[in-house]
C-alpha cells in the first residue's frame, strides 16, 4: 500500500523541465564572448539574458541540429526560419529577428554576367525558375537543411538533382560561408543574405535580387516537440518578449541593415510580429 501512494503521489507530482539545449551551427564559444561580433549569435546572447534556467550550447551541422529536436528533449534551434514542413515537425518561439531577401551571387568576373544582366526585370530582379530553365542552367551552391522561402524552397527540390543545384554539406557556421565555393570554382551562384558580409568580400562579387525571394522573413527558435521542452519554450518566449521591450531591441534589430533602411524595415517588423 505504501509503494502504491508513493507512486499516485510522483504522478501528480509537476513535470520538471529539462535543460535548454541549444543545437547551433555556431561555435559555442562565440555565444560565451562577452560582445559576439557576429549578429544572430549577438541577438541569441541578448534573448538569453533574460532566459532564467540554466542552458547549454551544443555546435553541430545544420541537418544534425534538426534532427536532435526529433531525439532530444529540451533541444531548440536559433535563428530558423519557418516553413510548412517544419511547422509541422517542431514547436517555435516568439520571432527575434528580421531578415532582408535572400539574393543570387556570383563572382565579379563571371561569365554569366551578362546573361544575367539580360534577364533582370524592370525592377532588376531575375527569375530563378526562368534562369533554371536554361539549356544549360548555372550550378547553384546551397546549404542542405536550409529553407530559402515558401516560393524558393520548391524551386530548390526540383533541380536538386541535376546538375543546377549543388548543395554543399560540409559544415557551416555563419551565413555567407556557402561563397568560397564559388572562389574554388564548385559552383556557377550561391544564394545568401548579403548584409552578413563584409565590404571586401562584396567587393568581389556581384548581387542579383530574385522575383521568387520573400521581402523579409523572420526567425525563431525551432524547438522539439514534448512535454518538457513546451515548458522551456514558455520560458523562452518570456524572455524574447522581454528583449524585446528593451529601448535597445530597435538598434539591435536593425544594426546589419542600412541606415538609409531603418525606418523601412522597423516597420516591416512591426507589420509581420502584429499580434505576436
Amino acid at each position: 500500500m505504501r509503494y502504491l501512494l508513493l507512486s499516485i503521489m510522483l504522478l501528480h507530482l509537476p513535470l520538471r523541465a529539462a535543460e535548454l539545449l541549444l543545437l547551433s551551427t555556431s561555435p559555442a564559444e562565440l555565444y560565451q564572448a562577452a560582445h559576439s561580433n557576429y549578429h544572430p549569435v549577438k541577438i541569441v546572447q541578448q534573448v538569453l539574458k533574460y532566459y532564467p534556467a540554466p542552458y547549454q550550447v551544443e555546435t553541430v551541422s545544420l541537418n544534425r541540429a534538426f534532427a536532435g529536436l526529433r531525439t532530444k528533449p529540451g533541444a531548440c534551434v536559433p535563428v530558423v526560419r519557418k516553413s510548412v514542413e517544419r511547422l509541422r515537425d517542431f514547436l517555435f518561439s516568439e520571432p527575434f529577428i528580421i531578415a532582408p531577401d535572400i539574393r543570387l551571387i556570383v563572382k565579379a568576373d563571371s561569365r554569366w554576367i551578362g546573361r544575367l544582366n539580360a534577364l533582370q526585370d524592370k525592377t532588376g530582379r531575375i527569375s530563378l525558375a526562368r534562369l533554371l530553365e536554361l539549356p544549360q542552367a548555372p550550378v547553384l551552391v546551397t546549404e542542405d537543411g536550409r529553407t530559402y522561402g515558401a516560393a524558393l524552397d520548391p524551386l530548390l527540390a526540383g533541380h536538386r538533382r541535376a546538375n543546377s543545384v549543388y548543395v554543399r554539406t560540409a559544415k557551416v557556421s555563419r551565413y555567407g560561408e556557402t561563397l568560397p565555393m564559388l572562389s574554388k570554382g564548385f559552383g556557377d551562384m550561391a544564394l545568401e543574405y548579403t548584409i552578413v558580409l563584409s565590404a571586401a568580400q562584396l567587393a568581389q562579387f556581384r548581387v542579383y535580387r530574385m522575383q521568387e525571394a520573400d521581402p523579409f522573413a523572420l526567425a525563431y527558435f525551432a524547438c522539439a516537440r514534448d512535454a518538457a521542452t513546451r515548458a522551456i519554450l514558455q520560458q523562452l518566449d518570456q524572455a524574447i518578449l522581454t528583449f524585446r521591450r528593451q529601448p535597445q531591441f530597435q538598434q539591435l534589430l536593425l544594426e546589419p541593415f542600412p541606415a538609409a533602411e531603418h525606418a523601412q524595415v522597423w516597420q516591416v517588423w512591426q507589420q509581420m510580429t502584429a499580434g505576436q
